[in-house]
């Protein structure tokens, strides 16, 4: 039986890097600049979330596998932190992308087991399950 594969999504303005952590696979996704904004790291959520689909599908164990865990991680025009709006945008993300728990990490690059711990330990997922 497997369990859920965790995904590490790193969001910059000119491109994705998708990686599994479970299978070391990973995967870096030019994005479509023709709809980008400089004020924002995702400016057409559309294209976006089908170019994120694309590759956790790619990236997955299995079509029997569970749904994977996915850590959203922008690495980009973050000056000050991620505001609601940004923060919702990032987890709509990774839930239209399949995954069963989304999170946020706002910091330095993670690697390995760190990512695990920060899907676990996700407060604002916390936060959202107890409503």
């Amino acid at each position: 039986m497997f369990s859920a594969d965790a995904i590490y999504v790193q969001v910059f303005s000119d491109r994705f890097i998708v990686k599994n952590i479970d299978t070391d696979r990973s995967l870096v996704v030019e994005r479509n600049l023709e709809y980008a904004s400089p004020r924002m790291l995702i400016a057409d959520f559309t294209t976006a979330l089908n170019q994120l689909t694309d590759a956790v599908k790619s990236l997955r164990r299995g079509i029997f596998a569970p749904a994977p865990q996915i850590l959203v991680h922008p690495m980009e025009q973050i000056e000050g932190g991620v505001t609601q709006i940004e923060y919702r945008v990032f987890r709509e993300l990774a839930l239209g992308a399949g995954a069963s728990k989304a999170a946020i990490h706002v910091g330095p690059v993670l690697a390995g087991e760190s990512i695990k711990l920060a899907i676990r330990e996700d407060k604002q997922w916390q936060a959202s399950k107890a409503v």
